[in-house]
């Protein structure tokens, strides 16, 4: 019974719990979105003064009188001529655009004014997504530009709607233009993952156990960085042009290994653990050298070595989603199911988007890099589910602790004083032979008239006085060692101070109980027995001993007191 209710208290909170992270996450982006609106440049496109030549594999020349020439394969060259007209008037003039994989020069009247610099053999330099902006002469109006393409890799240039001409001032509006809200987005996911580093980096070096949360942030880092720069906008913050091309590739084939940690971290089957552990190596190993051998100055295209890293990934991707719904029971995992259905959905718009990838650009011969409205929807649900998942996990987690805690509490508490009790004072003891603590005086205190108050005057009246009583007692003795209720009317304190300061505090303790005896509160006399013994290292017993010894003593006293009555 009391299991199923704290299920449904459980289920009560997760819906709590996605509606505050939704929430402060739309409120994040919002904010976002608001600060970076921008208005649209001002750009003369060019694509109506377009003639393309290609320059085919075979030798073949084909002429076009627009963009529109399809695919180019690697190595092959198109020669795009642009006569601008008499009316451009834009001034302090850039030539923009925005290009994935290839080589670029760029002329004006047959004379050279930009040209990518690469190693001759190794045309893996421009591999990625380039923007580029090429100063024009003040005078370019009428003239005739001469744009010369090199293919890197297989890949379509048939659109060419961001070709053409922008004020220097404004390239990077032309940038941002109709995708501030992707890059508001991309930015405060960045931005709260980074934070989320900082803080479950210092969480688990406190707790000295990887934080779940902390591959999480990676993992939503990597995933924004790799969409941030499919888009091109790394150019907006980072002035290295082949990093920028780059950091799409580096973040999008090094986010599986945070995902795969996250997995193995919610996963609790021993085969699948040691499964999910195997891949993630020989991936992690294959990334490395891949990329090692991309930075390096040998001759190897990198886009080759791509083709093996996008096999490795889809096996270990596929590996994590064998791992997430078979290697986790249910019951071990509350709320495995968001990340399992997150996943899965994350996956389903991946898989659409390289069907739409491959169709788009070897049957529509489309460019692939206009849109990413699968991958936006993938990296959103992936983003939540996660998000949800360690808000959810973490909140389980922390009640589950502080339910500990209070259980733990009660546990070594007495229900009716508040005080430590006796489970308490066995464990402070043990605390103090771990401690090696030699020196003590042990005081047992019996409150007298408990009996009287009881049946003369009512239990309630009896409870106040022992309350009353543990409140004295607890602000006498607590600050120099501990005090607990022993059982009955008995208490026991321990002072980790000489046998002055032991009296001293008996002697305040008496006078506390006389003081509140004078003031009538109580229809009877108020007062205690007390006995003491000190312990040092001459004469050390163990403190179970000393309480023995110290009740004894104060039992003498009770019939000294009572026979002075």
């Amino acid at each position: 019974m009391e299991e199923g209710i704290k299920t449904n208290r459980k289920k009560g909170r997760l819906p709590l719990t996605i509606a505050l992270s939704v929430a402060l996450f739309l409120i994040a982006i919002s904010i976002e979105y608001k600060l970076n609106g921008i208005k649209s440049p001002e750009f003369y496109s060019l694509l109506d003064y377009m003639e393309s030549e290609i320059y085919n594999q075979n030798g073949d020349v084909k002429t076009y009188d627009n963009g529109d020439f399809g695919i180019l394969k690697k190595n092959e060259k198109a020669i795009i001529t642009v006569k601008l007209p008499d009316d451009i008037s834009i001034a302090q003039a850039e030539f923009y655009l925005s290009i994935y994989n290839g080589i670029v020069s760029v002329s004006i009247d047959g004379k050279l004014i930009y040209e990518d610099a690469y190693f001759n053999g190794n045309i893996s330099d421009h591999y990625g997504g380039y923007v580029y902006e090429v100063p024009l002469p003040d005078d370019y109006a009428g003239r005739t530009l001469t744009i010369e393409i090199t293919s890197v890799e297989n890949i379509p240039y048939s659109d060419f709607k961001n070709i053409g001409i922008i004020s220097s001032k404004d390239a990077w509006k032309k940038l941002l233009n109709s995708n501030d809200l992707i890059f508001s987005l991309s930015i405060t996911l960045m931005v709260l993952a980074a934070i989320c580093v900082f803080y479950f980096f210092i969480r688990s070096f406190q707790e000295k156990k990887v934080q779940l949360g902390l591959p999480i942030a990676f993992f939503e880092i990597l995933i924004n960085a790799w969409f941030f720069g499919s888009m091109q906008m790394f150019y907006l913050i980072i002035d290295n042009v082949e990093f920028c091309a780059k950091i799409e590739y580096y973040a999008l084939f090094l986010a599986p290994l945070p995902l795969a940690i996250i997995i193995y971290y919610v996963v609790d089957v021993p085969f699948v653990k040691k499964m999910v552990t195997a891949v993630s190596f020989i991936y992690l190993l294959y990334y490395i050298i891949a990329t090692a051998i991309e930075l390096s100055p040998m001759e190897r295209n990198y886009s080759d070595m791509l083709k093996s890293l996008h096999l490795l990934a889809g096996i270990l991707l596929v590996t994590l989603i064998f791992a997430i719904f078979l290697g986790t029971k249910d019951k071990s995992n509350n709320y495995i199911y968001i990340l399992r259905y997150g996943i899965l959905i994350s996956m389903l718009c991946g898989i659409f988007e390289l069907v739409r990838f491959n169709v788009t650009k070897f049957l529509m011969n489309k460019s692939w890099f206009t849109t990413h409205g699968l991958s936006s929807l993938a990296i959103l649900v992936i983003a939540l589910s996660l998000v949800i998942y360690l808000i959810s996990f973490s909140t389980e987690e922390y009640t589950s602790k502080i339910e500990k805690e209070q259980l733990l509490l009660l546990a070594y508490k007495d229900a009716l004083t508040g005080m430590p009790n006796r489970a308490s004072c066995y464990k402070q003891i043990e605390e103090m032979e771990e401690k090696g603590i030699k020196e003590y005086t042990m005081v047992f205190i019996d409150v007298n008239n408990l009996k009287l108050a009881n049946d003369k005057f009512g239990h309630e009246t009896g409870d106040k006085l022992l309350k009353m009583t543990a409140e004295k007692i607890m602000n006498t003795f607590a600050e120099k060692g501990f005090a607990s209720r022993w059982g009955g009317d008995e208490f026991v304190a321990c002072v980790l101070d000489n046998e002055a300061k032991a009296k001293k505090l008996v002697k305040e303790f008496k006078e506390k109980l006389e003081a509140v005896d004078a003031s009538g509160s109580f229809p009877f006399k108020v007062s205690a027995a007390c006995g003491y013994i000190y312990v040092n290292k001459e004469n050390y017993i163990d403190p179970v001993e000393a309480i023995r010894q110290a009740d004894s003593i104060m039992y003498e006293n009770k019939k000294l007191m009572k026979a002075s009555m």
